[in-house]
């Protein structure tokens, strides 16, 4: 068997785990241990700012979260205005970002993403904040089915009780920060480079760069923005794969040389997620039969199509090393 790009990492990094009966190089984390981990997160008052590991979530958009209901009724009047029920498959909900933040195997990715965003595998910046937009939707996990409500073979009427949906990143882009960071994302990150939530989980974490994930969501206005920590052993795994490696492609059997970018580790992610068919990642979601509508005529996003994994083993296969 061809090693693949895993095979650089330490395997014995508490990073990383498996569970029994999965493939090496797919991680995942066990099911009793995600809760905890989701626990111990931290997120930030929508209001105050304040970070806190109580949730009080808005109860209709489930997203907004507040360390008290005082922030709460605070920041009603100008939270009503963009406040609502996700019509977009049940995206946009808090407890997608906290699960996917609460997953080692996938932070390490974004960090990974990160990392090769702005280049940090070779200068450490730390005199200012780097931030990053980052959208999430839901996708039917049925790739087939997309491709042929694309082609108008199907309509989303043949789906009348909706399907099965993932979770998928849809962008991953880099944002000035001169212009994206205001009060509340430079408090958010000031207090970040203090606090760090990942030494409650033992990992080793150096003097390296704190970084901010700003979530967009499909169907909402509503943006989460979420402090990251780049780990030493995410720093040395990115460096070693900055030097690309030779790749042999399964269909063609060609060998070139393949530069890994920031969408390698994006692409990662939502193969990862597309291959967990029994939801062990809990990322999966029920799409209504309105939501499939975006994949029909003038509203399929060309850009969105793209970043959907292609085959189930497109996150192993074409990374497979000569």
């Amino acid at each position: 068997m061809n090693p693949n790009f895993l095979d650089i990492i330490n395997k014995e990094d508490p990073t990383y785990r498996t569970l029994d009966g999965v493939k090496d190089d797919i991680f995942r984390i066990p099911p009793q241990e995600m809760k905890p981990w989701r626990n111990i997160q931290e997120t930030v008052c929508s209001f105050c700012s304040k970070s806190q590991r109580e949730k009080l979530i808005c109860g209709k958009c489930k997203i907004a979260a507040y360390c008290s209901k005082e922030c709460q009724k605070k920041q009603w009047p100008s939270h009503k205005l963009v406040c609502r029920e996700s019509k977009a498959a049940g995206a946009a909900k808090f407890k997608f970002i906290s699960t996917l933040m609460g997953n080692i195997y996938i932070e390490t990715a974004f960090m990974q993403a990160f990392i090769m965003t702005f280049g940090l595998h070779e200068k450490t910046i730390l005199d200012r904040p780097l931030i990053v937009r980052c959208d999430i939707a839901i996708d039917a996990e049925d790739l087939p089915l997309i491709f042929r409500l694309a082609c108008r073979r199907q309509t989303p009427e043949d789906f009348p009780d909706g399907v099965q949906g993932m979770v998928q990143i849809k962008s991953f882009t880099a944002l000035d920060a001169n212009v994206a960071m205001d009060a509340r994302r430079w408090k958010i990150w000031e207090e970040a480079k203090t606090k760090n939530h990942l030494l409650d989980r033992a990992l080793p974490v150096g003097k390296n760069a704190t970084g901010l994930i700003d979530f967009h969501m499909e169907g909402t206005d509503q943006v989460l923005t979420y402090p990251l920590h780049i780990l030493d052993g995410a720093i040395d795994v990115t460096t070693k794969m900055a030097l690309g490696k030779d790749v042999v492609y399964p269909i063609t059997g060609q060998t070139v040389h393949m530069n890994f970018t920031d969408m390698v580790h994006i692409g990662r992610i939502n193969g990862h997620i597309h291959d967990d068919r029994k939801n062990e990642l809990r990322l999966r979601s029920h799409m209504p039969k309105e939501a499939l509508y975006k994949y029909v005529g003038s509203n399929i996003n060309p850009h969105h199509m793209r970043m959907l994994p292609t085959d189930v083993n497109l996150a192993k296969d074409t990374l497979k090393f000569a």
